[in-house]
């Protein structure tokens, strides 16, 4: 209650105003109210004015998403054959969990995670979130090559069929053979000490 007149003459004019009040909003003057702007009279007025509690808006919390992207590079930072960024998880729940794995490229060998990348495995976050793989570029092993002759001799050293090449060239490994053969007046007697099989 506050004062608006006190004692005042009788015929007097008086005004009171509608206020505003955060969280309610006005409905009008109680039944039992005087009204709001008049003139006094003998005796006591009362104006009362009524307000109603706004109601309330619920709020509906807006939920947490984040996206997770993957993707396969060489140590360039440039994206593999299918090795492209491609999504995991689009618009997840943050908290839940994401998967990605190594893939096999042709070439390429793992080497490790590029600085920055999220981790392989983990949980979805508010945002987004990229895995990156670095791959680096095999070496291309250098292939050891030898060749093979075979030469026919007496043994006093004289020369029945000079040297002649089975394999050039060819790589460590490869399989050669050579054939025991005939020569008019001469019988085979074995190998040479300081020959290859």
């Amino acid at each position: 209650v506050t004062k608006v007149k006190d004692n005042a003459p009788v015929g007097e004019a008086y005004t009171t105003e509608e206020k505003s009040f955060d969280g309610y909003h006005f409905v009008g003057m109680d039944k039992t109210s005087d009204s709001a702007n008049g003139k006094v009279t003998e005796g006591d007025k009362h104006i009362v004015y009524v307000y109603e509690k706004d109601p309330e808006v619920p709020t509906t919390p807006v939920e947490k998403k984040g996206s997770v992207y993957v993707k396969y590079v060489d140590e360039n930072g440039n994206e593999l054959p299918g090795g492209e960024k491609t999504t995991v998880v689009k618009d997840g729940k943050v908290g839940s969990y994401y998967f990605t794995t190594e893939k096999d490229f042709d070439g390429y060998t793992f080497s490790h995670m590029a600085e920055g990348s999220s981790d392989p495995t983990g949980k979805v976050v508010e945002g987004d979130q990229q895995v990156v793989y670095v791959y680096e570029k095999d070496e291309t092993p250098e292939v050891k090559k030898g060749s093979v002759d075979v030469k026919y001799v007496t043994t006093d050293g004289k020369v029945l069929e000079d040297v002649t090449k089975v394999k050039d060239n060819v790589p460590v490994g490869e399989a050669y053979t050579t054939e025991e053969k005939s020569f008019d007046g001469y019988h085979f007697v074995g190998m040479d000490k300081t020959s290859d099989s």
